[in-house]
């Protein structure tokens, strides 16, 4: 992936101060030669002096850090790749990005407009077309329409119609209107009524946003949750995390518990998912003046985009309670990263413990980066965390042929894949299918596939590497990100036609493996 350049950015700002050069470096305290070489982008800085250079000129250092220019360069190119734009060479797009940020954000902001309204439009179609109760309806109001226009013909064109027959054939058109208004009132309602389902995705879209800027970590939702566990319990909370749970009184766990299923479904859920239905019951009762106070934030623009990210960080808040940072941190690193191990330390189930790792970002004591992805059995994507090169889908399904989808036919094993991407780059995914909830007799369980996702160069650090080690090349399986932006066309996975050119090479069969 290309480098964000900040060069041209620190020379503009530096000029906007009516500084030179040399007095910038001076105030830095790097040579002037050295500052040169900064400003011309030759030199990548970061850290320390990153932060001097931002002080020396009055601006936020997140302004020049690259976490939020590298998501933005990854928007781009993905927009570049969904219009199809024949220039996407990523040099040019990282230039682009560094030195007009503003520019950049706009261009996103109006393309995710323009899918917002396509998706809006698709929905409505869909809806029209394939509704039973508005085919009903459609139905009735055509049956009423041509009813009332027989008749009327009738009383057009027989004029030896006797004034009784008049006024039956009357009668019945008049009754036919009324059916007709009524029917024409029932749909304009229906309609109403669903307007909000068809909301544009871009409070998940801000929401999204929030946490990969945060880098998915809120250090005061970890100090918050760690006070609460040892009011509860103690240090011995941090011994034993599952103490926390037995000093809750049985009414607060009952209400906890309450608010989200019936008896049944209570009695019949996993011990695992019972605990952190409380945890997020406690969270969103103690913490809620820091909730509102994170969510009040300017990135999140509309009272859809907080009341999502508060239940996000609520969700975080509970695993944070759940699994202390440090306890947890240090177990991955003794586990290797292995997922059913650290299941079985923690008394959680996978999806918890991935959505754990993902956290895991505090400085001085970070865990791997990873992606995060959960999907059902259709290929709807229902949670998702992106890194910064590797950009989740946000609509519709990721490409068949990674192991969150092959996961489904081996429930409750964890499967490993070392995936080559179209760009170049190497992930390690690692996924597991499994039911949730309670199903009564004769209904289909509920299921999902959750997937976390590494950079190959972390894979020394995790279990899941071993199996790769030594061969990657013989193992990898050639994979896409989803299917409009893959130029793999000889893809026998494919499932819509590529809008990018193609490298016309032939894709690979997926070599995943079962851990």
């Amino acid at each position: 992936m290309a480098r964000v350049p900040i060069g041209a950015r620190i020379s503009e700002r530096r000029r906007a101060l009516g500084l030179t050069q040399r007095a910038l470096a001076e105030r830095v305290g790097v040579s002037n030669a050295y500052m040169n070489l900064i400003e011309h982008d030759k030199r990548a800085i970061g850290g320390a002096l990153l932060a001097r250079i931002a002080k020396a000129m009055e601006m936020p250092l997140a302004d020049l850090t690259a976490v939020e220019d590298t998501r933005l360069f990854q928007e781009i190119l993905e927009l570049a790749r969904a219009i199809a734009v024949p220039d996407q060479d990523e040099a040019r797009i990282g230039g682009f990005v560094g030195r007009y940020p503003e520019w950049a954000k706009a261009f996103v902001t109006l393309h995710r407009t323009l899918q917002d309204t396509t998706e809006t439009a698709m929905a409505l179609s869909e809806r029209v077309s394939r509704d039973p109760s508005l085919r009903e309806l459609s139905h009735q109001i055509l049956t009423r329409i041509t009813s009332i226009r027989s008749f009327s013909e009738i009383l057009q064109d027989f004029d030896h119609l006797s004034d009784a027959e008049r006024q039956r054939f009357a009668s019945i058109i008049a009754a036919e209107s009324d059916s007709l208004g009524r029917s024409a009132r029932t749909m304009i309602d229906f309609l109403e009524a669903g307007s909000d389902q068809l909301e544009g995705s871009s409070p998940a879209q801000e929401v999204d946003d929030f946490l990969i800027d945060q880098r998915n970590y809120f250090p005061a939702l970890e100090e918050a949750a760690d006070a609460l566990r040892r009011k509860l319990t103690g240090d011995e909370g941090e011994k034993d995390p599952v103490l926390w749970l037995a000093a809750v009184d049985a009414a607060t766990r009952e209400r906890a518990l309450a608010g989200h299923l019936d008896n049944a479904e209570t009695s019949a859920l996993p011990e695992a998912s019972r605990r952190f239905l409380v945890a997020r019951h406690l969270a969103a009762e103690s913490f809620d003046s820091l909730l509102d106070s994170l969510v009040d934030d300017e990135r999140l623009s509309s009272e859809a985009a907080r009341q999502r990210c508060k239940l996000a960080l609520v969700r975080y808040a509970a695993g944070a309670l759940v699994f202390p940072y440090e306890a947890f941190q240090a177990a991955a690193e003794r586990a290797r990263y292995d997922l059913d191990r650290l299941t079985l330390a923690f008394g959680a189930s996978f999806e918890q413990v991935a959505h754990r790792l993902v956290t895991l970002r505090r400085p001085g004591a970070e865990g791997v980066p990873f992606t995060f992805l959960r999907s059902d059995p259709a290929g709807n994507i229902s949670k998702r965390f992106s890194l910064p090169g590797l950009r989740m889908p946000r609509h519709g399904g990721a490409c068949p042929l990674w192991p969150v989808y092959t996961a489904f036919a081996t429930p409750g094993r964890t499967v490993s894949q070392l995936a080559l991407m179209p760009d170049g780059a190497r992930y390690l995914f690692v996924a597991q299918a499994s039911s949730k909830g309670w199903s009564g007799q004769g209904q289909a369980p509920v299921q999902y596939s959750v997937m976390l996702g590494c950079e190959a160069l972390h894979m020394d650090r995790l279990i899941y590497g071993d199996a790769f080690a030594g061969r990657p090349d013989s193992l990898l399986a050639e994979v896409g990100f989803e299917c409009r932006s893959c130029r793999r066309t000889a893809c026998r996975q494919r499932a819509h036609e590529a809008l990018v050119p193609s490298h016309d090479k032939p894709v690979g069969r997926s070599m995943a493996l079962h851990a």
